[in-house]
């Protein structure tokens, strides 16, 4: 009897967690540097035969009857977004692997792809949340000759004085070995999940495992705004086609209930 309503449940929750999702991607599509949410689906199996109410694997051949959807955990989506100029010749977007580190409140290295950077009043790099961004400094801050800042396609960091340009350190890019184990704690920022610390590598010690840095642009979101409305759409007609199935099975039981 529990059947068809488990079954429609199912449906609810996980259409109701992927209009979750689609809100909140469609919420950041001009947040620089995000990366926009997943939701996949997966069918609840009960194996029957052995009357056993627990989630079976793809692989099991002798299946049961269908319970319904569950809605896997939310992936992320680490493709590039689109790119912004900007007048600030210290914002910088990534041609290809790898992230910027800037430190969290607790002077953490957290990664991000938000390159809206600027120079605050003591010298330091920042992002448009004021977190400092790690850099690799052969001359100290408080030590710069007077001139321009300029960031090379490398990162190398370049002070332009009426002498020439003098380098005084690097911005380095990082990375891990699975992306989809970052873990995203806001303000996108990822931090680094405690099995992956030990992949973590920088484009200092590898650079040959990283793109380039583009000076003078930023990247934006990479939410499609059109395709996130239409999936909407289509979550919304879902959810109330499952809602459908709930009133329809009420109304149905309500009639074997007069019957009996």
């Amino acid at each position: 009897m529990r059947i068809p309503y488990s079954i429609s449940k199912s449906g609810l929750k996980a259409q109701q967690n992927k209009l979750d999702t689609i809100a909140h991607n469609i919420a950041n599509s001009n947040t620089a540097g995000y990366k926009q949410k997943t939701v996949s689906f997966r069918e609840l199996l009960v194996n029957d035969i052995n009357e056993q109410d627990a989630l079976l694997s793809g692989n099991v051949e002798n299946l049961g009857l269908n319970r319904g959807v569950l809605s896997s955990p939310n992936g992320t989506d680490f493709s590039t977004g689109s790119l912004i100029q900007s007048e600030e010749n210290l914002s910088l977007s990534v041609n290809g692997e790898g992230f910027f580190g800037v430190q969290d409140g607790n002077g953490n290295l957290v990664l991000t792809r938000d390159g809206n950077f600027t120079l605050d009043g003591n010298k330091q790099i920042v992002s448009s949340r004021g977190q400092v961004v790690e850099t690799n400094l052969t001359i100290p801050a408080d030590a710069w000759p007077e001139g321009e800042v300029q960031i090379g396609s490398s990162g190398e960091i370049f002070i332009q004085t009426e002498e020439g340009q003098v380098s005084v350190g690097v911005i380095p890019l990082y990375n891990v070995e699975n992306p989809q184990a970052l873990i995203p704690i806001g303000d996108n920022n990822f931090t680094i999940a405690p099995d992956q610390a030990d992949t973590l590598i920088n484009s200092v010690d590898n650079p040959a495992a990283f793109g380039t840095m583009l000076t003078g642009v930023y990247e934006n979101s990479n939410v499609d705004l059109a395709q996130s409305l239409t999936d909407m759409i289509m979550a919304q007609r879902a959810y109330s086609l499952n809602a459908q199935v709930t009133k329809s099975t009420d109304e149905i039981y309500s009639l074997i209930n007069q019957f009996t």
